[in-house]
Protein backbone atom coordinates (compact mmCIF):
# COMPACT_ATOMS: atom_id res chain seq x y z
CA UNK A 1 0.00 0.00 0.00
CA UNK A 2 1.46 3.39 -0.99
CA UNK A 3 1.59 6.51 1.09
CA UNK A 4 -1.07 8.19 -1.07
CA UNK A 5 -3.49 5.34 -0.48
CA UNK A 6 -2.80 5.47 3.25
CA UNK A 7 -3.41 9.20 3.37
CA UNK A 8 -6.69 8.82 1.49
CA UNK A 9 -7.92 6.45 4.18
CA UNK A 10 -7.18 9.03 6.86
CA UNK A 11 -10.59 10.55 6.25
CA UNK A 12 -12.02 7.73 8.38
CA UNK A 13 -12.48 8.91 11.94
CA UNK A 14 -9.99 7.78 14.56
CA UNK A 15 -12.88 5.91 16.15
CA UNK A 16 -12.66 3.43 13.26
CA UNK A 17 -9.15 2.54 14.35
CA UNK A 18 -10.38 1.67 17.82
CA UNK A 19 -13.19 -0.50 16.53
CA UNK A 20 -10.83 -2.28 14.17
CA UNK A 21 -9.01 -3.87 17.10
CA UNK A 22 -12.22 -5.62 18.11
CA UNK A 23 -15.30 -6.55 16.07
CA UNK A 24 -14.43 -4.57 12.95
CA UNK A 25 -11.22 -6.58 12.53
CA UNK A 26 -13.43 -9.45 11.49
CA UNK A 27 -15.09 -7.32 8.81
CA UNK A 28 -11.67 -6.54 7.35
CA UNK A 29 -10.73 -10.19 7.40
CA UNK A 30 -7.98 -9.70 9.99
CA UNK A 31 -7.37 -12.54 12.46
CA UNK A 32 -8.31 -11.71 16.04
CA UNK A 33 -7.57 -14.99 17.79
CA UNK A 34 -3.79 -14.75 18.15
CA UNK A 35 -3.88 -12.40 21.09
CA UNK A 36 -6.63 -14.37 22.83
CA UNK A 37 -4.55 -17.57 22.51
CA UNK A 38 -1.81 -16.04 24.66
CA UNK A 39 0.41 -14.35 22.06
CA UNK A 40 2.45 -11.68 23.85
CA UNK A 41 5.15 -9.47 22.35
CA UNK A 42 8.64 -10.65 23.25
CA UNK A 43 11.38 -8.86 25.20
CA UNK A 44 13.02 -7.35 22.11
CA UNK A 45 9.72 -5.91 20.90
CA UNK A 46 9.06 -4.50 24.35
CA UNK A 47 12.48 -2.86 24.28
CA UNK A 48 11.63 -1.04 21.06
CA UNK A 49 8.21 0.07 22.32
CA UNK A 50 9.79 1.29 25.56
CA UNK A 51 12.20 3.45 23.55
CA UNK A 52 9.29 5.04 21.67
CA UNK A 53 7.24 5.53 24.85
CA UNK A 54 10.18 7.17 26.59
CA UNK A 55 10.49 9.54 23.66
CA UNK A 56 6.75 10.32 23.68
CA UNK A 57 6.54 10.89 27.44
CA UNK A 58 9.68 13.00 27.33
CA UNK A 59 8.09 15.37 24.82
CA UNK A 60 4.72 15.68 26.58
CA UNK A 61 3.35 15.72 30.11
CA UNK A 62 -0.01 14.35 28.99
CA UNK A 63 -1.25 10.91 29.97
CA UNK A 64 -0.80 8.28 27.27
CA UNK A 65 -3.45 5.57 27.27
CA UNK A 66 -1.81 2.59 25.54
CA UNK A 67 -4.05 -0.08 24.09
CA UNK A 68 -2.75 -3.45 25.24
CA UNK A 69 -3.13 -5.29 21.94
CA UNK A 70 -1.23 -4.60 18.76
CA UNK A 71 -2.92 -3.14 15.71
CA UNK A 72 -3.30 -5.17 12.51
CA UNK A 73 -5.76 -2.88 10.72
CA UNK A 74 -5.28 -1.16 7.37
CA UNK A 75 -3.96 1.89 9.24
CA UNK A 76 -0.78 -0.02 10.04
CA UNK A 77 -0.33 -1.58 6.60
CA UNK A 78 2.19 0.87 5.19
CA UNK A 79 4.91 0.29 2.59
CA UNK A 80 8.34 1.35 3.81
CA UNK A 81 9.60 1.25 0.21
CA UNK A 82 7.02 3.85 -0.87
CA UNK A 83 7.79 6.08 2.11
CA UNK A 84 11.53 5.93 1.45
CA UNK A 85 10.95 6.68 -2.25
CA UNK A 86 8.94 9.77 -1.35
CA UNK A 87 11.68 10.81 1.08
CA UNK A 88 14.35 10.45 -1.59
CA UNK A 89 12.51 12.62 -4.13
CA UNK A 90 11.23 15.25 -1.69
CA UNK A 91 14.33 17.43 -2.11
CA UNK A 92 14.32 17.46 -5.91
CA UNK A 93 12.20 20.65 -6.36
CA UNK A 94 14.57 22.67 -4.16
CA UNK A 95 17.59 21.40 -6.07
CA UNK A 96 16.04 22.32 -9.40
CA UNK A 97 15.02 25.77 -8.13
CA UNK A 98 18.53 26.47 -6.84
CA UNK A 99 20.22 25.58 -10.12
CA UNK A 100 21.26 28.52 -12.36
CA UNK A 101 19.00 29.22 -15.31
CA UNK A 102 19.99 27.23 -18.40
CA UNK A 103 22.42 25.02 -16.50
CA UNK A 104 22.54 21.24 -16.58
CA UNK A 105 21.70 19.65 -13.27
CA UNK A 106 23.22 16.28 -12.44
CA UNK A 107 21.41 14.47 -9.65
CA UNK A 108 23.15 11.71 -7.77
CA UNK A 109 21.23 8.88 -6.16
CA UNK A 110 20.66 9.64 -2.48
CA UNK A 111 22.34 7.38 0.05
CA UNK A 112 19.87 4.78 1.33
CA UNK A 113 18.58 5.32 4.86
CA UNK A 114 19.14 1.63 5.48
CA UNK A 115 20.78 -0.98 3.23
CA UNK A 116 18.39 -2.55 0.67
CA UNK A 117 18.78 -6.08 2.07
CA UNK A 118 17.87 -5.01 5.59
CA UNK A 119 14.99 -2.95 4.24
CA UNK A 120 13.61 -6.01 2.46
CA UNK A 121 13.99 -8.14 5.59
CA UNK A 122 12.20 -5.51 7.66
CA UNK A 123 9.27 -5.31 5.27
CA UNK A 124 8.93 -9.07 5.06
CA UNK A 125 8.75 -9.52 8.82
CA UNK A 126 6.56 -6.45 9.28
CA UNK A 127 3.91 -7.73 6.87
CA UNK A 128 4.05 -11.22 8.40
CA UNK A 129 3.69 -9.97 11.97
CA UNK A 130 0.75 -7.70 11.19
CA UNK A 131 -1.41 -10.78 10.69
CA UNK A 132 -0.77 -11.88 14.29
CA UNK A 133 -1.97 -9.29 16.84
CA UNK A 134 -0.47 -9.84 20.29
CA UNK A 135 -0.95 -8.60 23.83
CA UNK A 136 1.26 -5.82 25.16
CA UNK A 137 2.15 -6.15 28.85
CA UNK A 138 2.43 -3.13 31.14
CA UNK A 139 5.76 -1.39 30.54
CA UNK A 140 7.61 1.38 32.39
CA UNK A 141 5.80 0.46 35.60
CA UNK A 142 5.49 3.36 37.99
CA UNK A 143 5.19 5.99 35.27
CA UNK A 144 2.32 8.37 36.01
CA UNK A 145 2.06 9.23 32.31
CA UNK A 146 1.24 5.73 31.07
CA UNK A 147 -1.98 3.77 31.42
CA UNK A 148 -2.42 0.38 29.73
CA UNK A 149 -6.00 -0.53 28.83
CA UNK A 150 -7.47 -3.52 27.03
CA UNK A 151 -9.38 -3.01 23.75
CA UNK A 152 -12.60 -3.83 25.63
CA UNK A 153 -11.90 -1.15 28.22
CA UNK A 154 -11.15 1.44 25.54
CA UNK A 155 -14.22 0.45 23.55
CA UNK A 156 -16.41 0.78 26.65
CA UNK A 157 -15.24 4.35 27.20
CA UNK A 158 -15.67 5.39 23.58
CA UNK A 159 -18.81 3.38 22.84
CA UNK A 160 -21.96 4.96 21.48
CA UNK A 161 -23.07 6.59 18.26
CA UNK A 162 -21.83 10.04 19.28
CA UNK A 163 -18.05 10.01 18.89
CA UNK A 164 -17.67 13.38 20.60
CA UNK A 165 -19.39 12.21 23.79
CA UNK A 166 -17.14 9.15 23.88
CA UNK A 167 -14.07 11.34 23.75
CA UNK A 168 -15.51 13.62 26.44
CA UNK A 169 -15.75 10.54 28.70
CA UNK A 170 -12.20 9.58 27.68
CA UNK A 171 -10.80 12.94 28.80
CA UNK A 172 -12.90 13.00 31.96
CA UNK A 173 -11.42 9.66 32.97
CA UNK A 174 -7.81 10.09 31.86
CA UNK A 175 -7.18 13.83 31.75
CA UNK A 176 -7.88 16.88 29.62
CA UNK A 177 -4.98 16.29 27.24
CA UNK A 178 -4.85 12.49 27.42
CA UNK A 179 -3.92 10.69 24.21
CA UNK A 180 -4.79 7.20 23.00
CA UNK A 181 -1.86 5.24 21.52
CA UNK A 182 -2.03 2.02 19.47
CA UNK A 183 1.09 0.11 18.39
CA UNK A 184 1.59 -2.41 15.60
CA UNK A 185 3.89 -5.40 16.06
CA UNK A 186 7.61 -4.63 15.87
CA UNK A 187 9.56 -6.01 12.92
CA UNK A 188 13.32 -6.59 12.74
CA UNK A 189 15.89 -7.36 10.10
CA UNK A 190 17.60 -10.73 10.50
CA UNK A 191 20.58 -9.27 12.37
CA UNK A 192 18.25 -7.19 14.56
CA UNK A 193 20.08 -3.97 13.82
CA UNK A 194 16.92 -2.21 12.59
CA UNK A 195 13.35 -2.18 13.84
CA UNK A 196 10.08 -0.99 12.33
CA UNK A 197 6.78 -0.22 14.11
CA UNK A 198 3.65 1.78 13.32
CA UNK A 199 2.09 4.03 15.97
CA UNK A 200 -1.42 5.48 15.74
CA UNK A 201 -2.57 8.10 18.24
CA UNK A 202 -5.66 10.20 18.83
CA UNK A 203 -7.07 12.88 21.09
CA UNK A 204 -10.58 13.32 19.64
CA UNK A 205 -13.04 11.97 17.06
CA UNK A 206 -11.39 14.12 14.40
CA UNK A 207 -7.88 14.37 15.85
CA UNK A 208 -5.56 11.49 15.12
CA UNK A 209 -2.51 10.53 13.12
CA UNK A 210 -0.16 7.69 12.35
CA UNK A 211 3.62 7.45 12.17
CA UNK A 212 5.97 4.71 11.06
CA UNK A 213 9.03 4.54 13.32
CA UNK A 214 12.35 3.29 11.99
CA UNK A 215 14.88 2.50 14.74
CA UNK A 216 18.49 1.37 14.70
CA UNK A 217 20.62 -0.31 17.34
CA UNK A 218 23.35 1.95 18.71
CA UNK A 219 25.80 0.70 21.33
CA UNK A 220 23.38 -2.08 22.20
CA UNK A 221 20.39 0.22 22.66
CA UNK A 222 17.55 1.14 20.34
CA UNK A 223 17.41 4.70 18.98
CA UNK A 224 14.82 6.35 16.76
CA UNK A 225 16.41 6.88 13.37
CA UNK A 226 13.50 8.34 11.39
CA UNK A 227 9.72 8.78 11.59
CA UNK A 228 7.33 8.95 8.64
CA UNK A 229 3.83 10.41 8.84
CA UNK A 230 1.41 7.91 7.30
CA UNK A 231 -2.04 9.45 7.88
CA UNK A 232 -3.70 12.31 9.73
CA UNK A 233 -7.21 13.65 10.46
Amino acid sequence: MGIISAMEKSSSRFRTLLLLVSAVLVAFGQPTGAASRGCTIDREERSVLTTILQNMTGQSRSVLVVESRTDSSHFARISLTDLLSCEATSDLPSQVKAAPSGSTLFLSNPSPIIPPREQHELEQEYNAKLSEPCSIPVMMKGSKQLLFKTPAQVDEVLSGSDFSKGWIRFHQLFGKNAELVVFSRVAFDKAKQYALVHVSSGISADGGDGELYLLSRQNGNWAIKRTFVTWAT
